[in-house]
């Protein structure tokens, strides 16, 4: 009576064990499928960040460029034609008979030399703000809306709330950012009386905010353009892309501008 039971009990037994290898043989096919994927995911990742990469070296050459072309411009146009009219009043000198002649030229010359020396401060403070280095971002933006306040009638109103400094490279760069939002307001925003700058800082994030009550823009139309932006707006781009950050910008004609720079994670100093 027991062999009867014992042969029906051996297809169960056949048929579990071909079950769990057809499972084990479709388990394996499926890892291998699935690793095959995610090595082929990677790839289009590292592919797509090295692109990324790539682009935005290429962007911060450009802004370099830019940049090198715009002190070119200014030592030239700027400094150094102040610097040939001092030469050429020096020059004029020998031929003067008469010490008031003398006095006035020497005089003339001391001014001109002044303004010189103004301009060479501007621009090494340009190139490197001396003021973000030994007081950090806050003392440097407000040095900043200061200066930007004399050399030009746009007023500009700053609000700082910035317990906790950055690292360096992080403040030179929204120093950087706030510097050109700032120069872009003067040039392009038409009828505007007052600038808003504000700097906020969060526990895990920062937000720099630049306003004006300007002509604005149609921001829907701008953004259909190829290649609208400038150099200027470029290089913000630039600054924005290594802080990993956010551009926003809200504009409508006769409403004024307000850009928006978003940083999450900061890196504290």
């Amino acid at each position: 009576m027991d062999t009867p039971q014992e042969i029906s009990f051996a297809p169960l037994l056949f048929t579990g064990i071909s079950f769990m290898l057809l499972a084990a043989g479709s388990l394996v096919v499926f890892l291998v499928v699935y690793q095959k994927r995610l090595l082929q995911q990677q790839l289009r990742l590292q592919t797509a960040e090295a692109e990324y990469q790539q682009q935005l070296l290429s962007a911060v050459i450009e802004a370099q460029e830019h940049e090198r072309e715009r002190i070119g411009r200014d030592l030239h146009d700027g400094i150094g034609s102040t610097l040939a009219t001092a030469k050429l009043l020096m020059g004029r000198l020998e031929h003067l008979h008469t010490n008031e002649e003398t006095t006035n030229l020497t005089y003339m010359v001391k001014e001109i030399l002044g303004n010189a020396v103004h301009d060479v401060r501007g621009l090494s403070h340009s190139l490197y703000p001396a003021v973000l280095d030994r007081f950090g971002l806050a003392e440097a933006l407000q040095h900043l809306a200061d200066v930007s306040d004399e050399a030009s009638t746009l007023s500009v109103a700053l609000t700082v709330d910035y317990p906790r400094p950055l690292v360096l490279a992080q403040e030179l760069a929204l120093y950087r950012i706030c510097q050109e939002l700032i120069h872009n307001a003067q040039k392009h925003a038409e009828g505007a009386t007052t600038l808003q700058v504000r700097l906020q800082q969060r526990a895990t994030s920062l937000v720099l905010a630049v306003e004006d009550d300007g002509c604005g823009f149609d921001a829907a139309a701008l953004e259909q353009r190829p290649a609208s932006g400038g150099a200027g707006l470029r290089s913000i781009e630039v600054r924005v892309q290594m802080l990993r950050a956010r551009l926003s910008q809200q504009s409508a004609p006769g409403a004024g501008t307000c850009t928006l720079i978003e940083l999450e994670n900061p890196i504290f100093a």
